[in-house]
């Protein structure tokens, strides 16, 4: 698998590195990471023996000391102005603020939201989708003012919240997500990150400019628990790869502290592929949903991945049965906190440098002649060498263009994804070639 690093990410990984572990010195408290080896001991042990026995990787939980439901009044203007400046992308949407539970479902009815400031404290009710607006009399307010629940630290968190009407459950726009990225992302809302560590985001413009990358993406929470995501235009469909749903996409996604109750929604999009449109359809399968169709190419396809699909029968095939049958293949588990599994079999296909560009090489051999290109350097003349390197550099274009790893939804391999209830038994799966 190509990885590819960005230098400026790079370096503000590196600077936020450091910073946080003199932060942590100097105040004597454990990091989000220390904690979180302390409160996961036990999780940690249990799971490590079991992915040595299995052969496959378990995601373990972390936990964060950082603020998440503290938002200041200065950051939901500056989302409110991000909002008018791009409402081309969803020009009939409106603007909320979305509260999500982290930890526990109840938490959502608890949540006893409220604006404290010099003026006191202010309650914030919010609708029966958990969302609410902003109050324009607010501006008048300390912009430092902050909008918060009464609940621990940790406990919910809350983003921007942009459809447009119309749209079926289940189904988002790609418009109003693009524009919810800018708007979250550019103003904020949608990072626990302060102080310094804020500040070093700003320097590298790391905020609102992120949404526009078409192999990176920030995070989006669905409504409920996702299977599968699949983008739909037209005639052309694309199910994404599985890697950006439940933060596999992070290669060390298991360390992060994404939400007990959080992660399981959790997806990444396209956004900055324009080839897919504002109106394209994000279409969400639900684990909890009835079971797909089935799976495009399975039957036709000789991959030892269909191979093991077609001998899968979804509420029949146990746990033991699966591992019986999967042999040899790794694969990666992923256990969410109501029991249910994903695992993922994933084979990335091989470069396809052998064939391509064959036509041209030939080409190219008979342009520099018996000689060969050791020719190039005789006397066959300045128009003759000028048409071979032309040649050549149309060859390695065309294996390059051949060889290369489209954007992250589209990235070539083939996967098998099973999702398992919580007593181990199959629920549904996906099986996807992409060649």
């Amino acid at each position: 698998m190509t990885v590819r690093i960005r230098p400026a990410m790079l370096i503000f990984s590196l600077l936020l590195a450091s910073f946080s572990g003199l932060a942590a010195a100097s105040s004597g408290e454990p990091n989000a990471a220390e904690t979180a080896a302390a409160e996961e001991a036990s999780l940690t042990t249990e799971a490590s023996a079991k992915a040595t026995s299995h052969l496959h990787q378990v995601q373990v939980q972390g936990v964060s000391t950082m603020a998440r439901d503290r938002k200041t009044l200065e950051q939901i203007f500056k989302a409110q102005s991000l909002f008018q400046k791009h409402h081309k992308l969803a020009p009939q949407a409106s603007l909320n603020y979305r509260v999500y539970a982290r930890k526990y479902p109840d938490d959502l009815q608890r949540a006893d939201l409220g604006l404290v400031g010099a003026q006191g404290r202010t309650p914030v009710p919010l609708d029966e989708q958990h969302r609410f607006k902003a109050d324009p009399a607010w501006a008048a307010l300390d912009q430092d003012s902050e909008v918060r629940s009464k609940l621990a630290d940790g406990r919910v968190t809350w983003r921007a919240d942009i459809r447009t009407p119309g749209w079926p459950d289940g189904e988002r726009r790609l418009g109003d997500l693009r524009l919810q990225c800018k708007v979250g992302f550019g103003s904020g809302l949608a990072r626990t990150d302060q102080g310094f560590v804020r500040l070093l985001f700003k320097v590298f413009n790391a905020f609102e400019d992120q949404c526009d990358k078409p192999d990176w993406s920030p995070s989006n929470f669905a409504d409920r628990p996702i299977f599968s995501v699949t983008l739909v235009h037209g005639e052309r469909r694309l199910r994404l790869n599985q890697r950006n749903l439940h933060g596999l996409f992070d290669e060390q996604g298991e360390d992060y502290d994404w939400g007990f109750l959080l992660r399981d929604r959790m997806f990444r999009l396209p956004l900055g592929d324009l080839s897919w449109p504002d109106e394209t359809r994000v279409v969400f399968e639900y684990m909890d949903g009835p079971d797909p169709s089935a799976s495009l190419g399975l039957q036709d396809s000789k991959h030892r991945f269909a191979e093991l699909a077609r001998a899968l029968t979804p509420g029949v095939s146990g746990e033991a049965d699966i591992r019986a049958l999967m042999g040899k293949i790794k694969f990666k588990v992923l256990r969410f906190e109501d029991g249910m599994q994903i695992w993922r079999c994933w084979q990335l296909a091989a470069e396809p440098t052998a064939g391509a560009g064959a036509a041209g090489l030939t080409e190219l051999a008979g342009l520099v002649g018996p000689g060969g290109i050791a020719g190039l350097s005789g006397a066959k003349g300045i128009e003759d060498a000028a048409q071979a390197k032309a040649a050549l550099a149309a060859v390695a274009a065309s294996a390059a263009k051949a060889a290369k790893v489209s954007p992250m939804s589209s990235e070539r391999g083939t996967e098998l994804v099973l999702l398992l209830n919580a007593d181990g038994l199959l629920k549904k799966f996906a099986f996807t070639e992409r060649r």
